[in-house]
Formats: C-alpha cells, structure tokens, sequence
C-alpha cells in the first residue's frame, strides 16, 4: 500500500465539511451564521500569519461541545 501527504484548501474541505455534519446532527437548530461562529471560535490558533492558518486548526472536540 501506498500513501501520501497532501495538504491545502481541497484537503481541508472534506474534513471540515465531515464536522459541520456532525455538528448539526448534534444540534439541527443552528443556522449558517452561528455554525461559522461556532468554528471560529473553537479554531486553536497556531501563531502563524492569517495567509497560513486562517481560522487556525480545527479542534473537533471543541466544536461539538
């Protein structure tokens, strides 16, 4: 087996699209905005420039609580 890594925007997509989904399995009431707010706020800053972490790492965790 063969594997590689790969990293970017369409990298990042699925997997943030994956704990949307389960964000809103756990809470279906939540709108578009709050969703967005909910993701920024649980993000972990890295300390790197906005061009390189954006919103920051995805903390999942933080995300369904």
């Amino acid at each position: 087996m063969m594997y590689t890594i790969k990293s970017g925007t369409s990298m990042a997509t699925p997997v943030v699209s994956g704990a949307i989904a389960l964000l809103l399995a756990a809470r279906p009431q939540l709108n578009n905005r709050e969703v967005k707010l909910k993701l920024r706020s649980s993000a972990v800053d890295l300390g790197q420039h906005w061009e390189k972490q954006g919103w920051g790492l995805l903390n999942v965790r933080r995300l369904l609580e």
